[in-house]
């Protein structure tokens, strides 16, 4: 027998990588699983002013091209070149402000 590693199901090639909604050790709700880019980006989002249903700083990152794109104010921004590390950092920067103001 043997051993196969698991893959996600046909097109679902969007892992979430960071996750706003993450607690100390705790996963958070969306952190490691998989969806796919109409998951992310709703049908007519743009054109009807339907905002993004993920949460500000969730970052997704394609399983096969590297692409990441993360959820920045209801709007879906691709992240790409030198400064990914340092908007990521930001980023969780941010949310952790905005958290500790709650």
């Amino acid at each position: 027998m043997s051993l196969r590693s698991w893959q996600p199901p046909q097109g679902y090639y969007w892992k979430v990588v960071v996750d706003p909604t993450r607690t100390g050790e705790e996963p958070g709700m969306f952190y490691g699983g998989h969806f796919r880019w109409t998951d992310i980006v709703l049908p007519g989002w743009d054109g009807e002013g339907i905002p993004c249903p993920w949460p500000s700083g969730t970052v997704f990152e394609h399983i096969k091209t590297g692409e990441r794109v993360i959820i920045r104010r209801g709007r879906v921004v691709r992240l790409e070149g030198e400064d990914l590390q340092t908007r990521l950092m930001v980023e969780v920067h941010n949310f952790s402000k905005w958290v500790d103001g709650l």
